[in-house]
């Protein structure tokens, strides 16, 4: 039977956005109205289930380590346009059949301070005037759809996108893990999974990627293999909608030259739960990655290979910089 894994949200709790952050120099550090770009990924595998009226969509803030970007956030996500849908859904698949960039991105315009109501579940809807089918993001910081960025804009309406938060985040100063590390998200159904890395700090570790992955316990075998293909879906990790679970890859260094790429299968990993007991449990997994969507260190879009590189007079982060560096 598949198996409903528990986050280890605990493990991290420090760095979670429930409270609220520092005053003054974190509202400072919010500044707005900004634009906050978001990836747009269907959970769905096909066009067919992407076209569905309720079709769900992961989206992913780009974060970064200088104001105002500082959260990392991953909502889950209905669009009110039949249009804007169908556009984001044949743009998206159409891409992947002919294997070019598939990336999609919705840019919302939010008020001063909130990209924190975000990260805390506190705002539920907003919209995009603009979407744009990303071929390539920038070459540094300062890149964006105007200047750097490599982009078709596929709508000038607005889109109206309907949130549920399920994961927010300020980013902090952390060390390094030991080991290649994502967030595991529902991708809507049991074996399925969408991958963001776990953003702790720069240099090697210091990179943002998306990307979808078939989840099985490590006993599953491949049908390709000589396996039993009922007895490989029995054995489908299903993954809760409502926040992620760490998953590891004990083998690779956290260091995007390592990070699961397109053609990785059968690596094996550690999805972190709980046992009946409520004790940590490392459950062995193998992952096999579907489709590769997004990779990036500082590009206009993530801004994570160095710690707090806008220096002042800009607004200085509370959590990300250290005011003698």
């Amino acid at each position: 039977m598949p198996c409903v894994v528990q986050s280890l949200v605990a493990l991290f709790s420090l760095s979670l956005v429930w409270p609220s952050t520092v005053a003054g120099a974190g509202d400072a550090c919010n500044f707005g109205p900004t634009h906050h770009s978001h990836l747009v990924l269907p959970q769905a595998d096909t066009l067919q289930g992407c076209l569905k009226p309720e079709a769900r969509f992961v989206l992913s803030h780009g974060a970064t380590f200088f104001c105002p970007h500082t959260f990392d956030v991953k909502l889950l996500a209905t669009i009110d346009e039949p249009e804007a849908q169908a556009t984001l859904c044949e743009n998206h698949f159409h891409s992947i059949e002919r294997g070019v960039s598939s990336k999609m991105v919705l840019r919302p315009t939010l008020p001063a301070g909130g990209l924190p109501k975000l990260a805390r579940g506190e705002m539920t809807s907003w919209q995009s005037p603009v979407m744009y089918h990303v071929h390539n993001f920038g070459k540094d910081n300062d890149a964006g759809p105007d200047e750097g960025w490599n982009v078709t804009v596929v709508r000038n309406s607005t889109t109206t996108v309907h949130v549920q938060l399920i994961y927010g985040r300020q980013l902090d100063v952390e060390p390094r893990p030991a080991s290649l590390t994502y967030l595991a998200h529902s991708a809507g159904e049991p074996g399925r999974a969408i991958l963001s890395h776990y953003i702790s700090t720069s240099g090697p570790s210091g990179f943002d990627q998306l990307l979808k992955a078939d989840i099985v316990e490590a006993a599953a075998t491949k049908q390709h293999r000589g396996g039993d293909e009922e007895a490989n879906k029995a054995r489908a990790i299903e993954l809760r909608e409502t926040w992620p679970t760490f998953v590891t890859i004990p083998a690779r260094a956290d260091d995007l030259k390592q990070r699961l790429m397109h053609g990785d299968d059968d690596v094996a990993g550690v999805l972190h739960t709980y046992d009946s007991k409520g004790m940590p449990l490392e459950q062995h997994v193998r992952l096999s990655v579907t489709l590769d969507y997004y990779a990036g260190t500082s590009d206009g879009f993530a801004g994570f290979g160095t710690m707090c590189p806008m220096k002042a007079p800009n607004p200085q982060s509370p959590s990300t910089c250290i005011p003698s560096h």
